[in-house]
């Protein structure tokens, strides 16, 4: 049994596709400390993780070891990096659509951290997965946007869906891209199976 971490909908699916039992737990985590991290793009989704882990461990104190004794907690966090910005969940319409139109035609890459927390030991792993895109139509943009699909997702990328039809060339695996490196994650795992 594993506890995510997360509601994420993508990392709940993955998981529910991989044959992994899990629990969800829904979890608010405090989004203004999280935002203010400051560091190079390819450590943001790794500092934002140990932040989600150190909240996550405050709120839930006594009962983390309850947690543990029936199996190992994931945490996980995904980033988009493109022209060298951070791009994280969109704000609103508007931020999506500036994010939207600075990947279309560009090289992205999502980076998926993660951090699998058990009894005995913890374990902490960063993904990358890269994608040149062709252009993005406007009309298609304005679509993505008008279904709200963009919301919750880093870089308002959804590699299963909108953005995976404007896939060039790729390099990774598309588990990381949606939020969680599933074949790491089943290595990491093995051991308490």
């Amino acid at each position: 049994m594993v506890f995510l971490a997360s509601s994420s909908a993508s990392r709940a699916l993955l998981l529910k596709q991989a044959g992994i039992t899990y629990e969800q737990i829904a979890f608010d985590y405090d989004e203004s400390k999280i935002c203010a991290i400051k560091t190079a793009p390819v450590s943001y989704s790794q500092a934002v993780v140990e932040q989600k882990v150190l909240q996550f461990k405050a709120h839930f104190g006594s009962q983390l070891g309850q947690f543990l004794e029936r199996g190992a907690i994931i945490f996980a966090d995904s980033s988009v990096i493109c022209k060298g910005q951070i791009l994280c969940k969109a704000k609103d319409e508007s931020h999506a659509r500036a994010m939207l139109e600075l990947q279309s035609g560009a090289k992205a890459s999502v980076y998926s951290a993660m951090c699998v927390l058990a009894k005995d030991f913890t374990l902490s792993a960063l993904s990358v997965a890269s994608y040149d895109f062709a252009p993005y139509p406007e009309r298609e943009i304005d679509k993505y946007i008008a279904s709200g699909e963009y919301i919750g997702k880093a870089g308002a990328m959804m590699i299963e869906g909108f953005s995976g039809r404007y896939i060039l060339s790729q390099h990774g695996d598309i588990s990381t891209a949606m939020g969680l490196n599933v074949p790491l994650l089943k290595a990491f795992l093995a051991p308490l199976a």
